[in-house]
């Protein structure tokens, strides 16, 4: 009978639906942690945004966390949130930050912790999300930057960079005065790239379902219809710079466009 088995789909629907935590609840937690003898950060979270900017500290870091918890009332929700905290630890030459809570007791609650994180300009930084956007701005140590769903917007002065998103946009700023290594890969969305005032250096760039858009002055190039590889810059190019999205376009200037 087509209409009674319609009838019994809707059964298991309107239960999930029904079983989805309504209330929310959040606070704010503010940490000043030593670096001690780190020389590297890394943050990581399942569910909510990082955002690094720089402070005039040399030996500390200023974290700005917001953490939120759901329930089915308000009353569970903010005993769910007294659940939450933000933990850290020193892992050889890293400083590490991330959430803590019984992942069992908040099953189906979504935690989620936010980071607003104000770091020494020189420190290496190691950023993951698995559901939130990363932003990195005015850091020039090495860059490694991950996240599942959500957009990437980063500068960076260091030669090694790395940033990768499954869902979602990169805008990259890259300033290098030595040997380049980046890497911006997005498997669905675009990507843009700013080249600095810096080293020269090869471009390869590849996608599935895009565009490719270079610098109006390119060198050695060799081109198809989904990939390139050229020399950006004057002088020998001594860095590479990998640029791969399998559905979005990619775009790199430098600082001449």
């Amino acid at each position: 009978n087509p209409t009674m088995h319609k009838s019994l789909l809707l059964v298991p629907l309107l239960a999930v639906a029904c079983s989805y935590p309504r209330f929310a609840a959040s606070k704010t937690v503010e940490l000043d942690l030593p670096l001690a003898q780190a020389s590297k950060l890394k943050c990581k979270t399942h569910n909510g945004s990082i955002s690094i900017s720089p402070s005039s500290a040399s030996d500390a870091v200023h974290v700005v966390a917001v953490l939120q918890a759901r329930g089915h009332t308000q009353k569970e929700a903010d005993d769910n949130l007294e659940l939450l905290s933000v933990a850290h630890s020193h892992d050889g030459d890293a400083l590490r930050i991330y959430g803590d809570y019984p992942l069992f007791e908040l099953s189906n609650r979504s935690p989620s912790f936010s980071y607003t994180i104000q770091v020494p300009e020189h420190l290496a930084v190691s950023l993951v999300s698995h559901n939130g956007d990363i932003t990195t701005r005015g850091t020039s140590g090495a860059t490694h930057i991950e996240t599942h769903n959500g957009d990437i917007n980063a500068h960076s002065a260091n030669g090694s960079t790395s940033v990768e998103t499954h869902n979602g946009r990169i805008d990259l700023s890259l300033r290098a005065d030595q040997n380049l290594q980046g890497v911006a890969v997005s498997h669905n969305g675009d990507i843009d790239i700013r080249l600095e005032a810096g080293a020269p250096c090869w471009l390869h760039a590849r996608t599935h379902n895009g565009n490719i858009k270079t610098p109006s002055v390119i060198h050695e190039a060799t081109i198809s219809r989904r990939s390139v590889r050229c020399r950006i810059g004057d002088g020998e190019a001594i860095g590479d710079l990998k640029v791969t999205s399998h559905n979005g376009d990619i775009a790199v200037r430098d600082a001449n466009d």
